[in-house]
C-alpha cells in the first residue's frame, strides 16, 4: 500500500516572504508617519517661530517710538515753560510735540508719505533668513493715536500682528510744581503756637512742638530723631520722615528788564481826562501823584477821570496814590509793561482795566499801606508785580492785593487785617505775616527765607521756606493750587511725565 506523504518546506518560504513583506509595508508607514509628523513640527516650528519674529518686530519699533516720544516731550517742554506765561497754550504744546515728533521719527524711519517703515532682522535659523517689515502709521491726530503693523517673515512663511499706541501728553499744569503741605521747609520748622491743618513736612530739619497750643492735622515730615515735643504732650499723627524740597522753586529774576531801564526813556508825557477833556500832560520829573478831594488831583489837575490809558509800556520815576483816590489802568486788549523806581500807595487802590495783563516793574521802593489796594476787584492772573530793590517790601495796615508777586531780594512784611491773594515769590531773608493778616489763596515760595508767623495771621494754601516758625493764634491751611501763576515759571507748565503712552492689546491681522 502507498501512503501519502506531507511536504511542508515551501510553506516555510512562503512564511518568511509575508514575514518580510509586513514589516517592510509597517516600515513604510511609520516612515511615512514620521516624515509627516517631522515636516508638521518644523511647520508648527515655522509657524510660531514667524510670530515671534513678527511681535518681536513690533516691540523693537515700538521702545524706538516711545524712547522718541518721551525725548521729543521732554525736549518740547523745556522749550515750552521757557515761553511767557501767555504764549503757553496747550494746543501750541501739542502742535510743536507732533511737528518735533514727526521730525524725529523721519530721522529713524524710512517715510513713505505718511507711513514710517523700519526693518528689524534677527539671527538666521536652519539657514533661513528672519526679519520683520514694520511700519508706523498715524491713525488720529486728536488723540495722537499711532498703529505699528509688524510683518514677520521665516523663509516664504509670513505673520502679522499689529497694535495701537496713544500718546498722552496729559494737559499741564498751573505751575512748574505743586505744593503739598501747609508748610515744607528745607530745614528746621518749629511750632510754638497755632494751627497747621495739613501736613508739616521738613527736607533735612527738625520738626518742633514747643507748645501745647500748637496742632496739626496731617503728617510729619521728619524722622523720629528729629521730631520733638513736650514729654507731657500726646501726638498721635504719623510721622513719614524727610521730603525732599523741590528744586529750582525760584525761577529766575528777569533782571535783564531792570538792567534795560539804563537806556530805557522816562515817559514824559501822557494823555489822560481832565475836566471831561482829553490832555496831553507833562509829567514833572517823569512822575505821577493822584491825590486831592473832589474828583481828585493828578500832578496838582484837578477833576482827574481816574484812568490812566496805557496803549504802550512805560517808565516812570515815582507813582503816588493817595487820600484814597483809585488809579485805573487800562491795558487794553494786549498786556503792558509799567517800569516804575518808586511806587508809594498810602490809601491808594489800583485797579487794571481791559482783557490784557499789567506788569509792574518796581525798581527802588515798594510801598502798599494804610487802606490801600492792588488789583482788589480783579483776578490774580491780571496783576504781576517784580521788585528789585532792597528795602523792605511792606503790606500794612487793611491792605489788600491779587496778584502773582516776585521779590527778588527784600523782606516782605504783611501786617494788620489786610490780605494778600496769590503767588508770592522771594529771594530775600525774611518773611514776617503778623497781626490778624487773612490771606486766602496765598502761596509762598521763599527756600532762602526764615518765615515767621505770629499773631492771629492767617495763610490759606501753603508755605515753602528755609525755616519756619509759629506762635500765638497763627494759622496755615493747606490747599491745593488752582489760581493762575503769572511769574516766569508760572502759567501752564508741563513737569516731567514717564507715563506717555498707552498701548491696546496686540492682535494678529489675517
Amino acid at each position: 500500500m502507498f501512503k501519502n506523504l506531507k511536504q511542508e518546506n515551501g510553506y516555510s518560504l512562503l512564511l518568511v516572504i509575508f514575514t518580510i513583506a509586513f514589516i517592510s509595508v509597517l516600515g513604510i508607514t511609520l516612515l511615512t508617519l514620521t516624515a509627516n509628523s517631522l515636516k508638521m513640527s518644523a511647520n508648527e516650528r515655522d509657524d510660531q517661530s514667524v510670530f515671534y519674529i513678527a511681535e518681536g518686530g513690533l516691540n523693537s519699533t515700538k521702545n524706538k517710538v516711545k524712547q522718541l516720544v518721551k525725548i521729543t516731550y521732554d525736549e518740547n517742554r523745556k522749550k515750552f515753560n521757557k515761553l511767557p506765561p501767555d504764549k503757553r497754550k496747550p494746543e501750541k504744546f501739542k502742535s510743536d510735540f507732533i511737528d518735533a515728533f514727526e521730525s524725529s521719527l523721519e530721522k529713524i524711519f524710512e517715510k513713505n508719505q505718511s507711513t514710517y517703515a523700519d526693518t528689524v532682522t534677527f539671527d538666521e535659523q536652519f539657514n533661513e533668513k528672519t526679519f520683520a517689515n514694520v511700519t508706523v502709521i498715524q491713525e488720529s491726530t486728536e488723540q495722537l493715536q499711532y498703529k505699528i503693523t509688524s510683518v514677520g517673515n521665516v523663509g516664504k512663511k509670513t505673520r502679522t500682528v499689529a497694535q495701537t499706541i496713544t500718546i498722552d501728553l496729559g494737559s499741564g499744569t498751573g505751575s512748574g510744581f505743586s505744593n503739598s503741605a501747609a508748610i515744607h521747609a528745607i530745614k528746621n520748622i518749629e511750632l510754638g503756637g497755632g494751627k497747621l491743618n495739613g501736613d508739616v513736612v521738613s527736607d533735612s530739619g527738625k520738626i518742633s512742638i514747643t507748645q501745647e497750643s500748637a496742632k496739626i492735622t496731617g503728617k510729619i515730615g521728619t524722622t523720629p530723631d528729629k521730631f520733638s515735643k513736650p514729654s507731657w504732650m500726646n501726638v498721635t499723627n504719623e510721622i513719614i520722615g524727610n521730603v525732599a524740597f523741590p528744586k529750582d522753586v525760584l525761577p529766575p529774576f528777569p533782571d535783564n528788564e531792570f538792567t534795560s531801564l539804563s537806556t530805557r526813556p522816562y515817559t514824559n508825557s501822557i494823555q489822560v481826562s481832565i475836566d471831561g477833556n482829553q490832555t496831553q500832560l507833562s509829567l514833572e520829573n517823569h512822575s505821577i501823584k493822584i491825590d486831592g478831594g473832589g474828583n481828585g488831583h493828578i500832578n496838582g489837575y484837578q477833576n482827574f477821570s481816574g484812568t490812566l490809558p496805557l496803549t504802550q509800556n512805560m517808565y516812570l520815576k515815582t507813582l503816588i496814590v493817595s487820600s484814597g483816590r483809585t488809579l485805573s489802568i487800562d491795558v487794553g486788549n494786549s498786556d503792558k509793561n509799567l517800569y516804575i523806581d518808586n511806587f508809594n500807595f498810602t490809601e491808594g487802590h489800583l485797579n487794571i482795566t481791559g482783557s490784557g495783563r499789567l506788569t509792574l516793574y518796581i525798581k527802588d521802593a515798594f510801598n502798599l499801606k494804610g487802606s490801600s489796594s492792588m488789583n482788589n476787584t480783579g483776578d490774580i492772573g491780571q496783576l504781576s508785580v517784580y521788585y528789585t530793590g532792597t528795602s523792605l517790601m511792606d503790606f500794612t495796615g487793611d491792605t489788600k492785593t491779587k496778584a502773582s508777586i516776585y521779590a527778588k531780594s527784600a523782606d516782605i512784611k504783611i501786617n494788620g487785617s489786610g490780605s494778600v491773594q496769590g503767588n508770592l515769590y522771594a529771594g530775600g531773608s525774611n518773611i514776617n505775616v503778623e497781626g490778624g493778616s487773612y490771606n486766602h489763596d496765598l502761596y509762598i515760595y521763599a527756600p532762602d527765607a526764615k518765615i515767621i508767623m505770629r499773631g492771629s495771621g492767617e495763610v490759606i494754601g501753603g508755605i515753602m521756606a528755609y525755616t519756619v516758625n509759629t506762635s500765638g493764634g497763627s494759622t496755615v491751611t493747606y490747599k491745593p493750587k488752582t489760581i493762575e501763576d503769572t511769574i516766569s515759571n508760572g502759567g501752564l507748565v508741563f513737569e516731567e511725565n514717564n507715563n506717555l503712552t498707552i498701548s491696546n492689546s496686540m492682535l494678529e491681522v489675517e
